[in-house]
């Protein structure tokens, strides 16, 4: 098998030829670049088997790294895996959504990285350890032992002659799949050392079952070889009694050492659960974290919208005669409408044209006017509004309205208007007596005179 390289990319140089070690005495070639930039710079000239990236660099950072390489078709089948500090599930998920294959902690050990390495195909297992010839005797056991025998990477010198050609959108996406299917492989073995420890148990047991059989046969021989004659002829009994001493000992020194292997493989597995059971507490307890902070922050865009439409509501009546969707309003709306879409709000918005009800008195032409200011509210000739029985949206919408509502149609915020008939309309200031004069009155009827915004859920 080829010598596989590796690229190690950190700006602390300890950290640097600390991983260089641990790779080395894997039997890896390590290249060493103390940025992102020096790392890109070093792929352009030459090519690795897997690279082991920093997260945090001056520059260039350990994700943009991973980006840039990823998107060059020459360099996309190297594997990548974050090597950091840096902890949580959201940047896990970055990472290999950006296209690294895992991330490893800088307190990483010798065993886990040669375990990682094998996961990609870089190393070999250099022997057979009888607890895992042991474990595997049932069919799933097996089927996970063939799985784990799969290769991942090709060979080396054929995908440099690939890279070297123009690598094809075939050979890209084999690859990337089988980062993918390396990460899910790992996920599997997880989830299953219960029940290799449950397998270890039971053959633990086995074995005891046998070592007092075993112990018992070595009473018997001896007990056979201390009848046997002590002169003349062998007595046949007593060399078959010391054959079967022999060998019971020496199987009983080989099943010694698989017990003491398992007792080692078990004490691991049990510690690999409750690390397992820590990250998941640890994710669990990230997860409710961002949960309780979006559930805040949809409290505070609530309120905020809220304190929007408020303001908004603010001065949009008008006096008796002019249209209540009018420019001025348009204007208003406008900015309105930009805050709330800067704020991420997408959705509906009513607005209601609500009437006012005005002291008016007949001209010379019976058409109606508001009455003189210091007219008695009792000498009105009408208290009512020339739209009082209008309902019609049109009755009350101005040009410049019209090209808001034109420009707003296809946007992310639709708009709703109703006109109220004067019997539909409802107040927000309350009338005086009767006893008032009409300016009074009048005041109070344009402040009622109005349009009213509001968000509609």
């Amino acid at each position: 098998m080829a010598i596989k390289r590796a690229l190690v990319v950190d700006d602390s140089k300890s950290a640097r030829l600390a991983l260089k070690k641990l790779l080395e005495q894997q039997h890896l070639s390590v290249s060493l670049a103390e940025s992102g930039e020096d790392a890109l710079a070093f792929l352009k000239r030459d090519m690795v088997d897997v690279i082991f990236m920093d997260h945090t660099m001056p520059g260039m950072d350990g994700l943009q790294a991973v980006a840039a390489i990823k998107a060059n078709p020459r360099t996309a089948t190297i594997s990548v895996m974050m090597y950091t500090t840096k902890e949580g599930e959201v940047y896990v998920g970055q990472a290999r959504a950006l296209g690294a294959v895992g991330v490893l902690p800088k307190t990483v050990q010798s065993h886990e990285i040669f375990e990682m390495l094998k996961k990609l195909g870089l190393v070999k297992e250099r022997r057979r350890s009888p607890r895992i010839a042991t474990v595997e005797t049932t069919d799933e056991a097996n089927e996970l032992s063939e799985s784990a025998r799969t290769p991942v990477s090709g060979d080396v010198d054929h995908e440099l002659d690939q890279q070297a050609q123009g690598m094809s959108v075939q050979a890209l996406v084999t690859r990337i799949l089988e980062d993918q299917h390396t990460g899910l492989r790992s996920d599997i073995l997880c989830s299953r050392t219960s029940f290799a420890k449950e397998v270890a148990v039971e053959v633990l047991r086995e074995h005891d079952r046998r070592t007092v059989e075993q112990e018992q046969s070595e009473e018997e021989a001896a007990a056979a070889l201390e009848r046997a004659p002590r002169e003349g002829r062998p007595n046949l009994l007593a060399i078959a009694a010391v054959t079967l001493l022999v060998a019971a000992s020496f199987l009983g020194w080989q099943f010694k050492e698989q017990r003491d292997d398992l007792y080692v493989q078990v004490e691991r597995l049990e510690q690999d659960q409750v690390r397992i059971q820590l990250e998941r507490e640890e994710i669990n307890d990230v997860t409710d974290r961002v949960a309780a902070m979006q559930e805040n922050n949809e409290q505070l865009k609530k309120s905020a919208i809220q304190a929007l439409v408020w303001a908004a509501n603010q001065s949009n009546h008008h006096a008796l005669g002019e249209p209540a969707f009018n420019e001025s309003l348009a204007l208003k709306l406008r900015t309105f409408i930009e805050q709330l879409e800067q704020m991420g709000f997408a959705g509906e918005l009513r607005l209601t044209s609500h009437l006012g009800e005005f002291c008016m008195v007949p001209d010379a032409y019976g058409n109606l006017q508001l009455a003189a200011p210091d007219t008695p509210v009792s000498e009105c000739g009408v208290l009512g509004h020339p739209l009082s029985t209008s309902s019609y949206v049109s009755d009350r919408l101005t040009v410049p309205f019209a090209q808001l509502l034109r420009a707003e149609a296809n946007g992310g915020i639709q708009l709703e208007l109703v006109a109220l008939d004067l019997a539909d309309s409802t107040t927000a200031t309350s009338y005086p007596t009767l006893s008032a004069f009409a300016s009074t009155w009048n005041d109070i009827a344009a402040r009622n005179n109005r349009v009213e915004i509001e968000v509609v859920d």
